[in-house]
């Protein structure tokens, strides 16, 4: 490390790695089907200039000659809704031996040698912001501890227990948790196995219904068959079917932007706007009951979105991968197939279905990390990502080295940051649907 000074690293780190869009991971969907626009933040909060309701201020004058009186202007509403970004930090470290047999090398060598660390963070980082898309500041923030009576994965569950076998071991939960082998067990419809494998380590927090945090620590497995997670602590017990959640940590405290969930969910104050008496700016939800979601459910939740909304453009539907599944098996007399597909090649199978409802065209995609019991139908077009700053090495304003020694650590550290937000112009024209269960007879 002697010969290469640490003004020597920052440049190179700086020079390799200036261009993050060809490392940007492109299989977070909302990431990719949402593009970033920065935005020059004036003050705490941006804002959005929202259309609430039509014009309504008509003169019907009649088939004579008469004059006639106008009708004065009732203008429709117009507010500027007020939008908070929300920051994030992920550190990542570099040993020096990395540094040391790459950097002297050019930037070739430097890029060979960091390259999987440095694409890691930005992936990392990349997974927690597409959790915030769709489930920051959630009520239901990332799942339930299991108090349910019901079948689940085969078992026949009661309040929450019952016997399964997580990781090839037969388990026991009692109310959702089982205390001995600090395993959770996640409620039906309530996980997603993408938010949590490949998580390991992570600070879980489990927090009760007044919002309290009463159990906390780091994830160590997860059986993403099961829906069970393992953690390093001793777990609380479910009282009900609510009474208790989990989350990342800071989650409880509304540290993350507000994702798609709660925009839709939100029946009262959206950014800053009362939607009470204005539909448009209200998201269409629905719970189905426990049933299987199937095309036919699917298009009857459009109609309510065309009657409401005006919904009168293409929708993308994120689905779970199990729910996806059943949507593939079933109807197939109404779907068709994208590009992808193959006749001549069925083995090669296909990413999206695609059919034609009232609105027009729809495509449905398999998303990890929608709850198993969720489905999100998002117009495109009325949906937003910005802020001041998308996942990046650098802060703007701030002149800061990306990477920098650490005092009592052989290696390096950088920090990716990103200061952002979404946004919905016209939430009546995207849909939530809840209460899926893919292990249903119907």
């Amino acid at each position: 490390m002697s010969q290469i000074s640490t003004g020597d690293v920052v440049d190179l780190f700086k020079n390799v790695y200036g261009d993050l869009q060809n490392l940007l991971p492109e299989d977070y969907l909302l990431a990719k089907d949402i593009p970033f626009s920065e935005k020059q933040k004036t003050g705490e909060k941006y804002l959005e200039g929202v259309v609430l309701s039509n014009e309504v201020g008509i003169t019907l004058g009649g088939n004579g000659f008469d004059s006639f009186t106008l009708e004065p202007a009732i203008a429709g509403a117009v507010q500027q809704a007020e939008v908070t970004p929300y920051m994030s930090v992920l550190a990542s470290v570099v040993p020096w031996g990395v540094i040391s047999r790459s950097a002297g090398g050019g930037k070739q060598a430097f890029f060979d040698g960091t390259k999987h660390i440095v694409k890691n963070n930005l992936r990392s980082h990349g997974k927690f912001l597409e959790i915030f898309r769709l489930y920051g500041q959630s009520a239901d923030l990332l799942g339930y501890v299991s108090y349910a009576t019901a079948t689940y994965r085969g078992v026949s569950l009661t309040n929450g227990g019952g016997t399964l076998s997580v990781n090839g071991s037969n388990v026991t939960f009692t109310a959702g948790v089982n205390t001995s082998e600090k395993m959770i067990l996640f409620a039906p419809g309530s996980f997603a196995a993408g938010i949590w494998v490949g998580m390991n380590g992570v600070q879980v927090e489990q927090v009760d219904s007044t919002g309290a945090v009463v159990a906390s620590g780091k994830l160590v497995s997860v059986d993403a068959l099961q829906g069970v997670i393992e953690v390093d602590f001793v777990p609380v017990a479910a009282t009900s079917a609510t009474s208790h959640r989990l989350a990342f940590k800071g989650m409880s405290s509304s540290k993350e932007f507000v994702g798609a969930q709660k925009i839709l969910a939100t029946k009262g104050s959206l950014f800053g706007i009362n939607n009470t008496n204005y539909e448009l700016f209200q998201g269409n939800t629905a719970d189905l009951g426990q049933v299987k979601f199937t095309l036919s459910k699917l298009q009857d939740n459009i109609a309510n979105a065309v009657n409401k909304g005006g919904l009168d453009s293409d929708i993308d539907w994120y689905v779970n991968p199990r729910t996806w599944a059943t949507m593939v098996t079933t109807e197939s007399g109404a779907r068709r197939y994208d590009t992808s597909y193959e006749s001549s090649g069925a083995e090669n199978g296909f990413e999206n279905i695609v059919f034609y409802a009232q609105n027009g065209r729809c495509t449905i995609k398999a998303h990890r990390m929608v709850k198993e019991g969720d489905a999100f139908g998002l117009c495109r077009s009325e949906w937003s990502r910005s802020g001041s700053a998308e996942v990046s090495f650098r802060v703007p304003g701030l002149d800061k080295e990306v990477i920098f020694p650490l005092e009592n650590q052989a290696a390096y550290a950088f920090r990716s940051y990103a200061d952002q937000y979404l946004f919905c112009y016209g939430p009546a024209k995207s849909l939530y649907v809840s209460g899926i269960n893919d292990e249903a007879s119907s």
